[in-house]
């Protein structure tokens, strides 16, 4: 049986593991392990070893020792090992353990893990992190699914840790983030394309920071998703057209126009696929987020296949 105070360990002890075992230890977690492969070199785990005894955590040699020696195991490894490393717990583990995936990895990986650690006896969690975790540690937001996440929030409540849980097996807290990953990865990239093209004209990109906010600032944040969606669905084809002039402007800059063309690509689909007809008749009706919730039961019937 699993003590009201669990024997925490982490493989890995990059950036992540670092943050939420110094914070685990200073909200009471008496006994915290780590195994990173790269503890023992004389350059690269310098560092692993620092951050080791900063935060009160023990370092083991192996994976083996890592896993007998904790209730609740944290995955926090490079993404394209995370199931490697999982099917090497999986010849260690007991039943009644807890094993937390929190790396960036593809949905499906979490859901394989997920089996091979389920057949052990072992409490699977899918932990998706949503931020950086220097400033908050383990209390840092993030989204937990599998059939581990609820017992794992009643055990660490205590010390600090409330991940969000989510219905849906392992997986689905990674799947969640993956759909926000589009937009923040998506907002970076335009943002560049946009400095860069700024530059190129002699214009300070600050000095477009209060222009490209106009059109939600007085919306509540949660809503403007919402409005974005809902004008590219009506617009959509003439929004792409326009893009042409825009597009043909960026090139005589001198910058490649990789998101603008591929938002016109994108625009140009959603159009030839007539998403506007959810927008017709009763569907033009309430607010954004309604709308986009009607439009999104509508798509559920129609099984959407735009590419």
């Amino acid at each position: 049986m699993i003590s009201k105070n669990p024997r925490t360990g982490f493989i890995g002890y990059g950036e992540v593991a670092y943050h939420f075992s110094k914070g685990l230890k200073e909200d009471g977690i008496r006994e915290i392990y780590a195994y990173d492969k790269s503890a023992k070199e004389i350059t690269k785990g310098e560092m692993v070893r620092q951050r080791a005894r900063k935060a009160g955590v023990e370092l083991v040699p192996g994976l083996r020792q890592l896993v007998g020696k904790s209730d609740v195991v944290f995955s926090a490894v490079w993404g394209s090992t995370a199931l490697k490393v999982a099917g090497q717990c999986a010849s260690f583990v007991k039943a009644g353990q807890f094993y937390c995936d929190i790396n960036n990895t593809a949905p499906s990986v979490k859901t394989q893990g997920a089996e091979m650690l389920n057949a052990k006896g072992v409490k699977y969690v899918d932990l998706a992190l949503f931020v950086a975790p220097d400033r908050n540690q383990h209390r840092s937001f993030m989204l937990a699914s599998g059939d581990g996440a609820r017992a794992l929030k009643r055990l660490m409540a205590p010390y600090g840790m409330d991940p969000e849980v989510v219905s849906g097996g392992a997986g689905q807290a990674t799947t969640i983030k993956t759909l926000v990953n589009i937009y923040y990865k998506g907002i970076q990239a335009l943002c560049l394309e946009l400095a860069l093209s700024a530059w190129k004209v002699g214009i300070d990109p600050q000095l477009l920071a209060p222009l490209v906010v106009k059109p939600v600032e007085s919306l509540p944040k949660d809503e403007e998703m919402a409005f974005w969606i809902i004008r590219g669905i009506l617009h959509a084809e003439r929004k792409a057209a326009e893009l042409e002039s825009i597009i043909k402007a960026v090139r005589e800059w001198g910058v490649e126009p990789i998101m603008l063309d591929a938002t016109r690509k994108r625009l140009k689909t959603v159009s030839d696929y007539g998403l506007k007809s959810g927008l017709e008749g009763a569907g033009r009706k309430g607010s954004d987020t309604a709308r986009l919730k009607a439009i999104g039961k509508a798509q559920e019937k129609r099984k959407l296949e735009i590419l």
